[in-house]
Formats: C-alpha cells, structure tokens, sequence
C-alpha cells in the first residue's frame, strides 16, 4: 500500500514538475494564453485525479506540494484544491489539520495579492471574484487590504497571531457621517474580514473560474467541508491596527488643549469595533493633551485575547482637554447616555448595563463622575443659592446645571483610574503649568454659557473660594487640577457607588509601606497620595512616567479586571512577568 501510495505521488509530482517546465507560471500569467489554456488542461486532470484519493493519500501526496518549485505551472492552484480535498477528509490529526491548513491559506494569499484592490481578475485563463459582505449596517465596503500587509505598526508590538481557516483582510469604506456612522471613527469605517474559497469551476473555454467568500466575522465562525469543519481565522485586531495607521487623532491633541475650538466638532464616543446590542462595552477616556491613541496597547490586548474579544465592543472617549473636566464630564455623559439609549432601544440586553470604564489621568476624574451621585456637594461649593431659588436665569440655569449636579449612571459595572490626580498634581501651579496656561484658548459654547450665567446671577453669588476660576471666561482644565480647587476635593469627598480598582504610577519604588515612603512615590506628574484611593478593591503600583496605559504589568492587570464576571470586584493575583516574545 506504501508502495502504491509512494509511486502515485512521484507520478503526479512528475506531472506537475513537467508542466512547470512547459508552462508558465499560471499566477504571473506570461502573454501566450495559449500555453497558460493548455496548463488549465493539465490542471482539470490533475483536479479530477486528486478527487480520487482518499484521506490517508491525499495525507501523503498533499504536503509534497509545499515543496514545488515557484517555476510550477498552476502551483497555486493545485495547492489549494488539494488543501479543500484534505480538508474534506475526516478524523484528521491535529499535525495534519495544520499542514492541510497552511497550504489553504498559503495559496489562498496567492490568489488575493493578484486580485487586490481591485476585488475581482479577469483573464482568459483565470478569472477571480471576491463576493464581499456587507458592514453591519448594510453598506458595502469600498477598499480591501491584506492584513499581512500592516501588522508592524510598532517595532516593539507582537505580530499578531491568528488561528484558522482562511485570510485576513481589512475592508474599508468612507465615514458617511450619517446614523450609525456618527459613533463610529471619521477616518472610515474598518472591519476585519476572513477570506475563504466558495467555489472553484472550469468553464467550457477552458478558463478557471474561483469565487472567494469573504465574512465580516464577529465571533468564531466555521467553515464546513463535505465531512468536516474548521474554525475561521478571526482576525480581530487588524481592522484596528490600519485605522491606526489612517488615524489623525495626533493632530488633534495640542489644539484640543490650546485651541479646543478648532477640535471641539470632534467630541465624541467613538467605536472601533462594530456596535453590538448584546456585548459590554469597554469605554476608554484619555487625560489631558491627548487622545484616544493612549488606548492602543488595552486595546490591542483585548483584540488578541479570543475569551475578551468575544465578549467586549469597544469604544473610545474623545474631548477637547482645553476645557475643565467638569464641562467635559457633562458633555460625555450627554454622549454616552445617548448611545446606550439607542443601543437599548433596539433590543440592548443586559450586557449594555455592564460597562467597564478605563480612565487615564484628567479621564480618570471624568470617569469617576459616572459613578458618583453630587447631590448638591458641588453646587454649594460654587454658589450661594441652589437652582431652585435662582428662577430668574432658568435659560442659562438649564445648560449649566449638569455641570454640577449629576447621578451615576446605572450602566456602569465598574471602573478602572490610571495615573489619576484625584486630590490635583502641583504640576499645575507650576511655572512652565502658568505660562502654557496664557496660551490656552476656550471654546466659546463653553465661555457664553458661563459668562452669562454669571452675568446674569451675579458674581456675590458665587462662592469665595470659586471666585478666582469663575470670574471672566471660565477655567480651564490646567486650574482645575490644582489640589486648592474645591470641586476637585469636593469630587474626591463622594461616594463611589460602583467598585473601582487604581493603577499607579512610579518611577523609582513599586512598594511602600508607610506615609514617609509613599510620600516618595510619583510618576512624575501625579504623586502617590493623589492617585492613591483608599475606596478601591485593589491597587497596584507600575513604572511609569505618567504613562501607565503603556506598561505590561498595568495591562496585564486591566485584563485579569476584564475577565471578571459581571457584578463582581475581588482583589486579583498579580501575574508574574513575562518576557516579550
């Protein structure tokens, strides 16, 4: 039986080793569609022959075809028919799954490098057709890119790995601005999409025909055989790593600290993964002078992890930070509880109320403004006479209120502070804080709505303390860190009514065990009695120069809080370290 097996395999081989040297290359497709007809041929016998074999031949036969010179007629062809027919075949090993599938996806690849960006090749030998899916909300997509194409976007990033049956493509079309669209980011919308042969014919002119099947995957998805099934490769992360690189955020960081007018249209939350009614949203809010980039590393962990990807959509905050946390807080609850209305109002499940927040620095003290309830702490601590009392500026009462009164919000399941200055950062009264404070510029819808308020209250009725950051156009964020504002003590002061876990920031120890050492922990920015919260399940300490979101012991930690069941906050075992790979 080896014997027969053995000398099938040669013959074939010979046969295609023979074309090879008679035929071009069928992929590169030389002028004479003569000769590349007459390969096609050779193909259909060599096709039909190979539905002959049986699982333990085709175990045999299929892998030399690994090994065939590049110069080999059809090779890609005969590579991924006889990857299909294995893979056909059942109760085959796990080693043989893997060399069945390599050679399906290996090939595959072959055929979508000549095809792309167009989605479709047309020559009288070969003829390839993509039948691509439409985005959730029914549009087609206008660009497709091999992920392979654009998976170093950091030097010191892992590449991505990925199991299954198929290729990876990210699709893309343009942000309509419309609808859906509007929580989606402006760049483009961009999903990831998995490749896999539907269909491949000869027609009766001889030209081969293959009909590719793309899915725009949201779970694990499988692609079945005449007696078998695989998983499809889910590619998760590669739709995100090419927004990244089409991503402008950058530019958006220093004007929307200087200059908030010309970033403040971009206000927004922002979802980077498809939205979904019946997953937990992960919300990540960025600190001051930045954006929703500091959420790279989170996210990408995320995409890779096959338990967190399944459960989590993902969605990123994204403000002017010129403007004091407060108005900023106000305005992303606005937001957020428009989105969650919507996505509720369509069927949401319970999955919706489960939301995990992650803020880091000033979006850490817009984060705990979620889960906490002010009553009228904040109002005192500003004003004279409660909204009740002040009929005479109901107007501009009413556009102001939310900044100083609010509830936390039901949907939130817990939140997560990096780097956060909960009692300030004397970084903000510091010389270089004063002098980049004279170049910051305030939005307007922010500076009418509290001048006139102000105007029309009266500057007697705010409070003394209050006078310094209310008086003219308002504060601005820089002020507003400062440990001598009363909001942000008053803030400090309130009860959480969700569980919250903290990360740290130090540059020098990662311990201390009293005031006088701790005192002497800082991440350059914020020191440890600031960022330290006494409420918190549990607490770590990570090296950082006020830049934790991109620390592998923070992350790691932020996943073990992800994993956690819903409605439940537990101190967690810290995972050792481990090297990158």
């Amino acid at each position: 039986m080896q014997a027969r097996l053995k000398t099938i395999s040669l013959f074939l081989l010979c046969l295609f080793l023979l074309a090879g040297c008679t035929s071009p290359h069928f992929l590169k497709l030389l002028p004479s569609t003569k000769r590349a007809l007459e390969a096609n041929q050779l193909f259909a016998y060599q096709y039909a022959r190979m539905q002959q074999l049986d699982a333990s031949e085709l175990s045999l036969y299929c892998p030399d075809l690994l090994n065939l010179p590049d110069e080999t007629a059809n090779k890609s062809l005969l590579q991924l028919s006889c990857a299909q027919f294995w893979l056909s075949s059942s109760q085959l090993t796990g080693t043989q799954q893997q060399q069945a599938t390599t050679l399906y996806n290996q090939s595959l690849t072959s055929f979508l490098q000549l095809m792309l960006p167009k989605q479709k090749y047309r020559h009288p030998a070969l003829r390839i057709v993509l039948e691509p899916p439409l985005d959730e909300t029914g549009l087609p997509f206008e660009d497709f890119v091999l992920a392979s194409d654009f998976q170093a976007i950091k030097s010191h990033h892992k590449k991505i790995k990925g199991t299954g049956l198929g290729v990876s493509l990210v699709a893309a079309r343009e942000n309509t601005g419309k609808g859906w669209d509007k929580n989606y980011p402006p760049e483009g919308i961009f999903r990831s999409v998995t490749v896999s042969l539907k269909e491949l014919k000869f027609n009766k002119d001889l030209q081969i025909q293959l009909t590719l099947q793309g899915y725009m995957m949201q779970g694990a998805t499988e692609l079945k055989f005449a007696s078998a099934s695989y998983p499809l490769l889910y590619d998760a992360a590669s739709s995100y790593l090419w927004l990244m690189q089409q991503a402008k955020l950058a530019d958006l960081e220093l004007p929307g600290l200087f200059n908030a007018e010309l970033a403040d249209n971009k206000l927004g939350i922002y979802s980077i993964t498809p939205l979904q009614k019946n997953k937990q949203p992960l919300l990540m809010i960025h600190g001051l002078n930045s954006s929703p980039l500091i959420g790279y590393e989170l996210t990408m962990a995320v995409l890779q992890d096959e338990e967190l990807k399944q459960r989590y959509q993902i969605w990123h905050a994204f403000y002017p930070s010129g403007p004091p946390p407060f108005y900023n807080s106000m305005r992303i609850r606005k937001k957020l509880d428009e989105l969650h209305g919507v996505l509720k109002a369509e069927g949401g499940t319970k999955e919706l109320d489960q939301m995990l927040v992650v803020g880091h620095s000033m979006g850490g003290i817009i984060s705990k403004t979620l889960i906490q309830n002010t009553d009228y702490v904040l109002w005192d601590l500003s004003f004279t006479e409660r909204p009740e009392q002040i009929g005479y500026a109901q107007k501009e009462l009413d556009k102001i209120q939310d900044i100083f009164i609010f509830k936390a919000r039901p949907y939130i399941d817990k939140v997560v502070f990096m780097d956060t200055p909960h009692g300030g950062s004397e970084y903000s009264e510091s010389i270089l804080a004063k002098m980049a404070s004279w170049f910051i510029n305030l939005p307007k819808n922010f500076t009418l709505i509290l001048s006139n308020f102000i105007l029309k209250l009266g500057p007697d009725k705010v409070t003394l303390p209050m006078r310094e950051y209310l008086s003219g156009s308002g504060p601005h964020s820089v002020q507003v860190l400062s440990p001598r504002h009363p909001l942000l003590q008053g803030l400090n002061k309130l009860e959480y009514q969700r569980p919250v876990y903290s990360i740290v920031g130090s540059d020098g120890a990662l311990s201390c065990k009293d005031e006088k050492s701790c005192s002497q922990i800082s991440d350059g920015v914020v020191p440890f009695f600031s960022a330290h919260q006494a409420k918190a399940v549990q607490e770590i300490i990570v090296p950082s120069r006020h830049n934790s979101y991109q620390s592998p012991q923070a992350i790691a930690f932020l996943l073990q809080v992800l994993r956690q069941p819903a409605g439940e906050a537990k101190i967690l075992p810290l995972a050792p370290d481990k090297p990158d790979d």
